[in-house]
């Protein structure tokens, strides 16, 4: 099974962009910044001392193509996705009426490893291909994110004292496998998430409920563990 780079809104799980096909490269990138004053009179220079670090960030570029499809209405077009990073590039709307603009805050996941939380920074686009009324076809976008900073374990009432968990909404259309499969690239752990919010029977779980997710690594552990939690 093929899985793609995606862009998800985290406050609005509807709003899901997925690119059509994976991403050349990824590239990550943190500085840190060192303070090495002079010292009057010293033989050699002092030892540098730590001022801080600046943010991490991640630069992708996703590849939306519409050339030779099968006329799928499933299939988002490639003028509404970049329309949709342009749009992450403003302040949500809750935000704006709260008077305190912030941006949305986005994550972004290619498989099971790469991912980061945070907001869009900046957002290029090449148009390369038209269709005969000008329609585009096929564009690439530069993104950059920027990660916005990790709450301090066990400050979260929700997060169960267990940092980097996330959570997943149930629906008709998924299941634990399912909901497993896109978080962690591997429908076997959905055994971890059942185990995680004490469900005892997978197949009754009713729709809408908000299921917390633990890492990937311990999820993984769970799963080797913990059995069949019915």
């Amino acid at each position: 099974m093929t899985v793609y780079a995606a862009l998800r809104d985290t406050e609005d799980l509807t709003s899901l962009l997925t690119c059509e096909f994976n991403p050349s490269t990824v590239k990550m990138s943190k500085s840190a910044t060192w303070s090495t004053p002079p010292a009057r009179n010293a033989k050699t220079h002092p030892r540098p001392q730590f001022v801080g670090t600046g943010p991490q960030t991640l630069t992708v570029n996703l590849l939306f193509n519409a050339y030779d499809r099968d006329g799928s209405s499933s299939v988002m077009p490639v003028s509404v996705a970049v329309q949709k990073l342009l749009d992450w590039t403003q302040p949500t709307e809750r935000s704006q009426a709260a008077n305190n603009p912030a941006p949305p805050t986005l994550e972004f996941r290619w498989g099971a490893l790469v991912t980061m939380t945070g907001f869009l920074k900046s957002v290029e686009v090449d148009y390369l291909l038209f269709d005969t009324d000008g329609t585009p076809l096929r564009a690439t976008a530069n993104v950059q994110l920027q990660a916005l900073p990790t709450p301090t374990p066990g400050t979260n009432p929700t997060s169960g004292g267990i940092t980097g968990r996330r959570s997943a909404q149930t629906s008709e259309a998924e299941s634990l496998a399912s909901i497993a499969q896109r978080e962690y690239g591997d429908a076997g752990l959905w055994r971890a998430i059942a185990i995680a919010n004490d469900v005892d029977d997978p197949g009754r779980i009713p729709l809408g409920t908000r299921l917390l997710l633990p890492p990937r690594t311990q999820a993984v552990a769970l799963a080797a563990v913990g059995g069949d939690p019915r």
